[in-house]
């Protein structure tokens, strides 16, 4: 059995997604430029559309999970008076239904409840279903019946009124589907609605003034491209509170201690070694003493990783 080559490269790229990508179309792009194969992102985008796509190279794949669990925040254009088959404009119009009276106070009486709900996934979707994701299956013809998810939305704005469209920006924890909430708002304004655009302003930590575009990023030279990299630890302290902790607890840690830290931190916490260099994500338990840590997931010091063997790595990723 061949062994897995370790990364070369390692860190974090922002990416403003152009209209007509798959979020997976994007990855291959710019790991190409890149020339790295380990390589992951961090919440799909469907192709129509844009905004913040987090790329996570080597050692920063290991971070992916908590960019995607953080807060996101989109702009959409609900339109009014046809649904479509995947609730957004990239697929057939399925009935019409006579434009409703739009105002804000109409609109806004309509939104759901702020908070933790439950919602149906879009029958067009990334979700899978014994190996096979829905899209994929409604394809080929089949009939998508989605049970509610829990899910959580947490602020929704209304930017304006156009009719037949309403602008909204929505901020929303992983999992919910704008296109749902669009097709939810025409079936609860007895109408029909479907998403005419759809843009990520903010995701993972990152904003879209953090971002850089798909096009101008193939016009920089490798060095240029590389510069582009956010390090690991600048980009999982967006989204992760941080503890610095001396050399001795960075030995414990890579011994699979939990060693007990004074404070009353909670949840999982980026530990940090005193250059600055990621050591691990760990668990903070409640203790006598203050806070147990329990690692999650370890990291490989950039200065240890092109060093490393393919088996060192393995372990690395593993939290051995």
């Amino acid at each position: 059995m061949s062994q897995r080559k370790p990364a070369q490269i390692h860190g974090l790229l922002v990416i403003d997604k152009p209209a007509g990508w798959t979020s997976r179309d994007v990855v291959n792009k710019v790991s190409g430029l890149l020339g790295e194969k380990r390589v992951g992102h961090a919440g799909t985008l469907d192709p129509m559309a844009t905004g913040i796509l987090l790329i996570a190279f080597g050692e920063a794949t290991k971070g992916v999970r908590w960019w995607q669990d953080a807060s996101k925040t989109y702009e959409t254009t609900v339109r009014f008076g046809s649904a479509t088959l995947s609730d957004d404009a990239e697929s057939p119009v399925l009935r019409t239904a006579p434009v409703p009276r739009l105002t804000p106070e109409r609109v806004q009486a309509a939104l759901p409840p702020l908070g933790d709900l439950l919602q149906v996934p879009p029958a067009v979707s990334a979700l899978q279903r014994g190996g096979v994701r829905d899209h994929a299956r409604v394809r080929k013809g089949e009939i998508i019946v989605r049970e509610p998810r829990p899910v959580r939305l947490e602020t929704v704005e209304l930017l304006g009124i156009t009719s037949p469209d309403v602008q909204l920006r929505v901020t929303c924890g992983a999992g919910f589907y704008i296109r749902a909430l669009g097709r939810d708002l025409g079936v609860a304004m007895q109408s029909a609605a479907h998403l005419a655009t759809l843009r990520r302003t903010f995701g993972g930590g990152f904003a879209l003034a953090d971002a850089i575009s798909l096009d101008a990023f193939q016009k920089l030279s490798e060095d240029e491209r590389l510069a582009q990299l956010r390090p690991l630890p600048e980009a999982l302290s967006r989204v992760l509170p941080t503890l610095t902790v001396d050399d001795a607890l960075v030995l414990a840690f890579r011994q699979g201690k939990q060693p007990v830290v004074p404070g009353d931190l909670r949840g999982d916490v980026l530990v940090l070694d005193e250059r600055g260099r990621a050591v691990c994500v760990a668990i903070a338990h409640a203790d006598e003493a203050g806070a147990r840590l329990v690692v999650e997931r370890g990291f490989v010091p950039p200065d240890a990783v092109a060093a490393e063997t393919p088996d060192q790595a393995d372990a690395a990723e593993q939290g051995e």
